[in-house]
């Protein structure tokens, strides 16, 4: 996926367009050794060093030509139990309320909490010329008064944040890539993708995939720690290995195991929704207490497709409904990536999933929530997510203003007739 590179700057954050040569690498140190190449016919980027305060916050991922790319779990599990949230027009937006992480899925009986009470957050002021983050595949969690945000790319470095403006090194999940998925692809990689932060019964889980482009040949692993604070003494990220994997040899999948979602349903079982391009969107259940798959349930249910490319799934509970949320068509090309968002709901997790006039998600139909509109190119690759009593989608875009930067944005989701509505963007 096109990678881009944003520093913190004098109080507000600088996105930075990286140039499109293959084979580059971010000269950033934390994340030395994590090539921001692109395959062939994608928009490819490589990374440089922008003078600034915090450093870079993630390497995002390199694009696909044709069928797959590593687009993303997007934002999920943040958690700030009872918050409200306000635009404010250039002003940015306000978010504030309780700490503590929550399950991206947002059913009754899902997830835990842990946090102190947080104090109003505000996005950079309205005299900084552009409000949104850059990044990829992003992954976000509110623990305390401190967020933490996940992004494709290398070792799955990661940061952290007071004011959700300047951000520092918060740490990185691997020192080495594990041994174990270069055994299961038959070769090596330099990066993974797509990382998705949960928190589960006292333990922080993040889910990511590895896989080469182009490729279903996809493993999606666990890491797992007790805390995300690098002066606990407890801080360990901890490899539980490999999740679920795709056409591994011998196998003749017509699925993806990439773009992992954490996920609960209304009786607090956990689910992993995941998959993209080939025959689409993927779930399976997961046991609660080591996040690898149920030996309880070992279905392997189909949620949605869509001939032209699907992925980045996330699945949302809300008033006896499910909302799969998707996106369609091609990312990762910078001005020509092609994304839009889409969404489906179901009675029950498994499915099935329906449009506004009961077509099937699984023979393309779903009702659109964003495509391109101006600078805001393929918006998609996102998370939706409840926060308390509100649900949010976060997505990334890429911005024609900006030469194609893949920039971080978030929308409040209102509901109409129990579906799903997308309010302004909190950030212009």
């Amino acid at each position: 996926m096109p990678r881009i590179v944003f520093r913190a700057v004098s109080g507000f954050l600088a996105i930075l367009s990286l140039s499109g040569c293959s084979n580059g690498t971010t000269s950033d140190p934390a994340f030395a050794g994590a090539p921001s190449a692109g395959a062939s016919g994608a928009s490819a980027a490589s990374g440089g060093a922008m003078t600034g305060v915090a450093g870079a916050l993630s390497v995002a991922g390199a694009g696909s030509a044709d069928a797959q790319s590593g687009g993303g779990a997007g934002i999920g599990n943040v958690g700030t139990s009872g918050a409200t949230a306000a635009g404010a027009g250039q002003g940015g937006a306000v978010l504030a309320g309780a700490g503590g992480a929550t399950s991206s899925g947002g059913a009754p009986g899902s997830g835990g909490a842990a946090g102190s009470a947080g104090s109003a957050l505000a996005y950079p002021p309205a005299s900084s010329e552009h409000r949104a983050i850059g990044t990829h595949d992003p992954s976000m969690i509110h623990v305390g008064d401190r967020y933490y945000l996940f992004g494709t790319g290398g070792l799955l470095g990661f940061r952290s944040s007071t004011n959700l403006s300047q951000w520092s090194n918060a740490g990185t999940i691997f020192s080495a890539l594990p041994a174990w998925i270069k055994t299961a692809l038959g070769q090596s990689i330099t990066e993974l993708w797509a990382p998705d932060i949960s928190y589960v019964n006292g333990t922080y889980r993040v889910y990511y995939a590895g896989s080469t482009f182009g490729s279903k040949h996809s493993v999606i692993g666990l890491a797992t720690n007790t805390t995300l604070d690098q002066k606990s003494a407890a801080y360990e990220w901890v490899d539980q290995g490999l999740v679920i994997e795709s056409n591994k040899p011998g196998a003749t999948d017509d699925w993806n195991a990439i773009d992992p979602n954490a996920t609960t349903d209304a009786a607090g079982n956990w689910w992993l929704v995941f998959g993209s391009f080939w025959s689409g969107i993927k779930l399976r259940r997961l046991d609660a207490a080591s996040g690898k798959p149920s030996s309880v349930d070992t279905t392997l249910y189909g949620l949605a497709a869509h001939s032209g490319g699907i992925e980045a799934p996330s699945i949302i509970w809300h008033n006896g409904y499910y909302y799969l949320f998707v996106s369609y068509d091609a990312c990762c090309k910078g001005v020509d990536s092609t994304y839009r968002t889409m969404v489906g709901r179901a009675t029950a997790i498994t499915g099935p999933y329906t449009d506004d006039s009961g077509k099937a998600m699984l023979q393309g139909n779903a009702v659109q929530l964003l495509t391109k509109d101006g600078r805001y190119i393929g918006p998609g690759g996102g998370t939706a997510f409840q926060d308390g009593n509100l649900y949010y989608y976060a997505y990334h875009y890429y911005d024609g203003q900006m030469n194609g930067a893949s920039e971080l944005m978030l929308r409040p989701i209102n509901w109409q007739n129990d579906w799903p509505e997308l309010a302004a963007p909190l950030w212009q």
